[in-house]
């Protein structure tokens, strides 16, 4: 009926307007990174670029320079962004994992004074605020585990899972029919999810073609030059899975975790619960990786709380 289709069409209205805080989360970097190395680019340079509060924009490196040179120099350590965030998660592991304290402060993309950085997360540490999860990985892996991480092979799987399979995971989950109602419920509430359920042919997600999928697909499109096409989830984690088996030196042995096991696991978990990410990592045969990785993690990871 006409009431229904304009119920539905203004329900999606809310729903975008809701998500509007949200996508920019998803919005990967598109500057190119120029070298696969924690070489930085001259500080007179990157100076220019920081934004009206001092702090770095995406995928661009703090000036002055941080000086994350061990565990020790990571004071008073604040996570700022939503617990269902993946760039989130991963930053919240790796600290985790390495025993550095943190508290978490809940922040949504987009809710920033103009001029400061709109996305998420952000990252205060010995008084210094960087943002950019791969700016923030970038600089905090030696700190935590030492020089090993600054090799080329650790930052090329960091650039993967942050450009590549975190962008596909998010886009497909969000046009899989199966995951709308899970999805909605973490990122928003049952209400909405509820919603969903009810106008679900008006939801701006929920099915391949919807807009925000699309919209996420299009701009990753324009910069297929820079980082080639996106391939599937399901491609990024068997080209995982096929490394961590046939290369035994590879992050150090199957069995070891790492830098880029951590950041693999920390990237899928809170999106773990949907069932087209679930059915994703049992495809590729990562289960009994995914529950190593389970074990290993600290238990304390589920008491952090946002607020």
């Amino acid at each position: 009926s006409n009431k229904t289709m304009i119920s539905g069409r203004l329900l999606s209205l809310i729903v975008l307007l809701t998500w509007s805080s949200h996508v920019a989360a998803w919005e990967i970097p598109f500057k190119a990174i120029k070298s696969i190395s924690f070489s930085r680019v001259p500080s007179r340079l990157n100076a220019a670029k920081m934004l009206a509060d001092g702090t770095n924009p995406e995928d661009v490196d703090p000036v002055p320079g941080l000086n994350w040179n061990s565990k020790a120099a990571l004071t008073d350590v604040i996570i700022y962004g939503t617990p269902w965030s993946p760039p989130v998660s991963k930053v919240r592991h790796h600290l985790a994992f390495a025993g550095v304290e943190y508290r978490c402060v809940k922040r949504s993309s987009r809710s920033q004074p103009e001029g400061g950085y709109q996305k998420i997360p952000s990252i205060e540490a010995g008084g210094r605020i960087v943002n950019d999860s791969y700016i923030i990985v970038k600089n905090l892996l030696p700190a935590l585990y030492g020089k090993s991480c600054e090799q080329s092979v650790v930052m090329e799987w960091e650039e993967k899972i942050s450009y590549g399979l975190q962008l596909a995971m998010e886009v497909e989950a969000m046009e899989d029919p199966g995951s709308l109602f899970s999805l909605m419920k973490m990122t928003t509430n049952r209400a909405l999810a509820v919603l969903s359920l009810v106008f679900r042919r008006f939801f701006p997600l929920g099915a391949p073609g919807r807009k925000l999928p699309t919209m996420i697909r299009s701009r990753r499109a324009a910069k297929d030059d820079k980082y080639g096409p996106l391939k599937t989830m399901p491609e990024y984690l068997e080209e995982f899975k096929e490394r961590i088996t046939s290369d035994s030196s590879f992050f150090d042995g199957a069995e070891g975790v790492t830098a880029i096991d951590i950041s693999m696991y920390a990237t899928i978990q809170p999106w773990y619960t949907l069932p087209h990410v679930r059915k994703g990592v049992i495809d590729a045969k990562l289960s009994s990786w995914w529950s190593r990785m389970e074990s290993a993690m600290p238990e304390n990871l589920s008491e952090d709380e946002f607020v």
